[in-house]
């Protein structure tokens, strides 16, 4: 798997590596107009934060990039000289035409689309569409999918509704029902995932995360007077009820289901109305990114702060339930978090509060605002006999030998987690990280996985190599210089020192912007749209910062660096601190707003993290000669920055890697308030 994931990697930076070529070449014979270059080069791609949403929304990403290809081949045009041959301009010309017109073929006729579905080749495929985040496709279930329980009392022996699976990257897969609510009523009543609204009849219910419609069916199954599904991807709610409407009955426009397109997390910390039911879904849990090393991405809605969230949204006698697969690891890190939930409540009783049920390999986790009476646990028990459905833990019965009976007595004990092989602790919003179960010093371990393995156990494997293949790589843009061009710099004063900043500046860079992106992503309500608004905001005032930094007199440059550094890291600081009240206090804004409020605060942040790089290249750089080293470095880092940035987020938090970016801008400081009067005077 190692080989092969450097191969693939090796193979996807082609294009980069030219694209980075040509950027240094420009900086190395402009060496006076850095300032100006690199502001260009950053306002570039903060416009291409904004421009790649549309193109992706627009086209799809197939298509999206022959139309990336042409901007490349448009710029080499610009810069090809006046009296250049026409043959050469010709061939140039070419390189137009040919992204050109595989983009309109592919946008016509579809011939490179994606057949693939759940890993297999799927002939069949119904409808597939892309938006600036995800590739949602449709296409019949197979009668596997169809059979297998997913929640299903094994006493059920009705109808089975006709289904079409929908998969979102190919990872997060739901399924649509074929809508007759008469003839399929007790299949969705017979289902573990509905246990709570047999405790709450006529329930005001909210499902997260809907899908393709299973919940919201349950829900009604089980006589829900009104439910208000929340999903985040609108591709889902068209599929649903435009492109396959008459199918599904157009479900989300049902009259006692009210749909919103929104982030469950924003949503429900805007929203004052309480809920007899809250309900998580079990589908789409891995999604966002669902690709490969980043399928262990943050995960808002299971957080001990998001469970505090719906906490204050349950009505008094409401109930929190949340089923989950691969039953035993992740419903246990749901426990985890529902004794920590109750301990900051300062329950008297946590244990009185859960309700663990199971069928099969889904399990229900039901958590509840005020103790389950006698009545609904026997209401449970009396259920769970007539559907054969698994009883996991129940208030009344607390002295059995299993995991969870363990972890409820022990009340989440740090003795209980450190025995137990693998970290179920709670995980908050710094470290939102669900799915990651790997106790930190276990990370680097030459573990390896069956084939069979868990999906997201085989996602720790590729991001553990992907960290590998990048330190290798980035050690061969460091060090081959060094052994075979360049070996007599070594010798030559600052030359460490000049190493060392110029890769200071691209991993702290990495640090601190994904640590910020981190913090957004909830206030935003979306994924893309903390992507796309910090990204944007933070590089595009880089590059007025940079072209800003030009006016710094070559005198005292040294001196300047240094005071800019450090004032750098008192933002930093003053940042990581004043964040969270400030989103706190004006979360209930209007999305517009909120949209400003991240301008406004990150410009001027962007604004001085933008001149340490051409003002480095002043102050180290007489001359062009080795500029293209150390831009190299810069970048090179950066890429590792953005691997190195999960892994550390991954095991001890957001805030500990925005201090980690701090400590680098620092050392950053260092080398230039200990770069000798000797050294490479411009």
């Amino acid at each position: 798997m190692l080989l092969a994931l450097a191969g693939l990697y090796l193979l996807t930076a082609l294009p980069f590596y030219f694209a980075g070529l040509s950027v240094t070449l420009l900086l190395s014979r402009h060496l006076k107009g850095i300032n100006r270059l690199y502001c260009w080069d950053l306002l570039g791609a903060g416009a291409g934060c904004l421009v790649i949403i549309i193109l992706l929304k627009a086209v799809g990403a197939i298509t999206a990039l022959p139309v990336l290809a042409i901007v490349g081949a448009v710029a080499a045009l610009l810069w090809l000289p006046h009296g250049e041959a026409r043959a050469v301009r010709w061939g140039v010309a070419f390189l137009l035409l040919v992204p050109a017109l595989l983009g309109v073929g592919n946008y016509v006729f579809d011939f490179a689309g994606i057949r693939f579905a759940r890993g297999r080749y799927e002939p069949n495929m119904q409808w597939h569409a892309w938006n600036s985040f995800s590739r949602v496709a449709v296409y019949p279930s197979q009668g596997q999918e169809m059979e297998r329980a997913w929640g299903l009392s094994r006493t059920y022996r009705g109808p089975i509704p006709e289904q079409l699976g929908m998969v979102v990257d190919d990872t997060g897969y739901t399924s649509m029902f074929r809508r007759d609510d008469g003839r399929f009523r007790e299949f969705f009543r017979s289902n573990v995932i509905g246990l709570a609204y047999a405790l709450r009849p006529e329930a005001e219910a909210l499902v997260i995360g809907p899908g393709g419609g299973k919940d919201v069916l349950v829900a009604l199954a089980r006589d829900a007077n009104r439910v208000t599904a929340v999903e985040v991807n609108p591709l889902i709610v068209e599929a649903v009820n435009e492109r396959f409407g008459s199918f599904t009955g157009a479900l989300y426009r049902d009259p006692r289901v009210q749909m919103v397109v929104d982030e469950g997390r924003s949503f429900i910390r805007r929203t004052s109305h309480r809920y007899d039911v809250i309900q998580a879904s079990a589908v789409f849990g891995r999604m966002a990114p669902a690709a490969g090393a980043f399928t262990l991405s943050e995960n808002n809605l299971y957080t001990v702060e998001a469970f505090r969230d719906y906490w204050q949204r349950l009505t008094d006698e409401g109930i929190l339930t949340i089923s989950r697969f691969i039953f035993e690891r992740e419903t246990l890190r749901l426990a985890s978090l529902g004794l920590e939930l109750l301990s900051r409540q300062a329950v008297a009783d946590p244990a009185a509060h859960m309700v663990v049920i199971k069928e099969r390999g889904l399990a229900n986790f039901m958590l509840k605002r005020t103790p389950f009476t006698e009545q609904e646990l026997a209401r449970l028990r009396q259920l769970s006999r007539q559907l054969e459905f698994d009883i996991v833990y129940m208030p009344d019965r607390r002295d059995g030998d299993s995991v969870f009976h363990a972890l409820i007595a022990s009340g989440g004990s740090d003795a209980f987690h450190a025995e137990f092989p693998f970290d179920i602790r709670p995980v908050d919003d710094d470290r939102p990280f669900f799915y990651y179960m790997l106790k930190p010093a276990d990370f680097l371990d030459l573990f390896s996985f069956a084939p069979d393995s868990p999906f997201e156990d085989r996602a720790i494997l590729t991001l553990r190599n992907l960290l590998i293949v990048v330190t290798v790589a980035v050690g061969v843009v460091l060090i081959a210089p060094l052994l075979v061009w360049r070996r007599s710099e070594l010798s030559k004063a600052g030359t460490l020192r000049r190493l060392l900043y110029f890769a200071c500046l691209g991993l702290g860079f990495m640090l601190i912007e994904i640590g910020l992106l981190r913090r957004f992503t909830v206030f935003l309500g979306h994924p893309i749209h903390a992507l796309a608004v910090v990204l944007f905001s933070l590089l595009i005032s880089a590059g007025f910062g940079s072209l800003a930094a030009a006016r710094f007199p070559t005198q005292r440059l040294q001196r300047h660096l240094a005071g800019l550094l450090s004032a750098l890291v008192l933002l930093f600081i003053l940042y990581i601190v004043a964040l969270p009240p400030i989103m706190t206090h004006t979360l209930a804004l209007a999305l517009p707003l909120r949209i400003l409020i991240v301008v406004v605060l990150l410009a001027p942040l962007g604004f001085v993290m933008g001149m340490p790089l051409p003002l480095g290249m002043r102050l180290f750089h007489r001359d062009s000669e080795t500029v293209a080293w150390s831009w190299g470095i810069n970048s090179a880092t950066s890429v590792f920055g953005a691997i190195f940035a999960a892994v550390l987020a991954m095991n001890v938090g957001f805030t500990w890697t925005l201090l980690a970016g701090v400590a680098i801008y620092l050392t950053a400081l260092g080398a230039v308030a200990l770069r000798g009067t000797k050294e490479n005077h411009p």
